[in-house]
């Protein structure tokens, strides 16, 4: 007689499992190069973060196109819908570009040789401001795609850190037209790239655990 007994098989209809190991590698992994190359810059240890060709500036490019390769290869793993993989593919590429090539300091320091718009911070600063707002509508169509809660906690806090990034960027210019915000602490800014890095590897780790077969 077959035993009645409930098996550890999933209930049908239910997601596959995440791929588990993924992101504490991966987030051992960072955080292990960030502080090697701080280690191996003693006693200047903030020419790790703080360069545009230091070694965070150097991971956070990697780690971009390592997030639009991943999206691809998602779609072909069925893991992702087309529409949204194609997109994510391309908006990581685009910010791989500019990690690499300096564009949104390019349009900040030259832009007003093009528009007299530039007069205006908010326009200097456009790109950057633009890349919190369109982060925030396509990481709320991914949360939507993704199937469980850990891998979409893991996305929301990898976009919390980037916030913070954006914000450490930010205050020097904000600050001085609002004085009753305190100073940025100096520890703070120079971990800026740092926090990109963080934030860069915890979406990864997000897209990574999760499963095909969608």
């Amino acid at each position: 007689m077959p035993s009645l007994r409930s098996t550890s098989a999933p209930l049908l209809g239910a997601p596959p499992p995440p791929h588990r190991g993924v992101a504490p590698v991966l987030l051992c992994a960072v955080v292990g190069f960030l502080l090697l190359g701080a280690w191996l810059l003693a006693p200047n240890w903030e020419r790790a973060f703080r360069s545009d060709h230091s070694p965070a500036a150097w991971l956070s490019g990697a780690l971009l196109l390592a997030l639009s390769i991943t999206a691809l290869r998602m779609v072909g793993d069925r893991a992702l819908p087309r529409w949204l993989g194609a997109w994510l593919a391309l908006s990581f590429f685009v910010l791989a570009l500019d990690e690499q090539f300096m564009l949104h300091e390019l349009w900040k320091f030259r832009c007003h040789e093009w528009t007299d718009a530039c007069r205006w911070s908010a326009v200097r600063e456009a790109p950057l401001l633009a890349v919190a707002v369109v982060g925030f509508g396509t990481l709320a169509w991914l949360h939507r795609a993704l199937s469980h809660r850990s891998t979409r906690c893991l996305l929301w806090a990898g976009f919390a850190v980037g916030l913070v990034a954006i914000a450490v960027d930010q205050w020097p210019g904000v600050q001085p037209h609002l004085p009753w915000l305190p100073e940025l602490p100096a520890l703070l800014a120079t971990l800026e790239e740092a926090l990109e890095v963080v934030a860069e590897a915890l979406v990864l780790a997000a897209l990574l655990r999760q499963p095909g077969g969608r």
